[in-house]
């Protein structure tokens, strides 16, 4: 029975369809934002980096550190997509672009890095 219940999680794994999009950590009017391909997971993973201090953007780190309570974090812009095998960075990138268009002060969440 264990055996089948593993191969029955898999494929319920392998089935789901995460949020994508733009994610955010914003402290009132200051904006971290970036490209998600999953954006639960995403949001776990910085969050443990955050509160452990181990963030590799030093700017997003300090301004946590100094003050956790006043961050929240959002899905910004939530990508529509049928196919979860299908390559959706220009999608994604597009996106990223739209966002930066409606918060131009916002800065990219991780130095150098925007794509999956």
């Amino acid at each position: 029975m264990e055996k089948e219940r593993k191969k029955a999680l898999r494929a319920e794994y392998d089935q789901r369809r995460p949020d994508m999009g733009i994610v955010c950590w914003q402290s009132g009017e200051r904006r971290w934002i970036a490209v998600s391909t999953d954006a639960k997971a995403d949001y776990n993973g910085s969050l443990f980096q955050l509160q452990l201090g181990s963030w590799p953007g030093r700017e997003l780190q300090r301004a946590f550190s100094e003050n956790p309570s006043s961050f929240t974090w959002s899905l910004l812009k939530k990508l529509d997509y049928k196919e979860r095998d299908e390559d959706h960075r220009d999608d994604l990138e597009l996106l990223y672009l739209q966002c930066l268009d409606e918060y131009p002060d916002a800065l990219p969440m991780r130095p150098g890095k925007r794509r999956p």
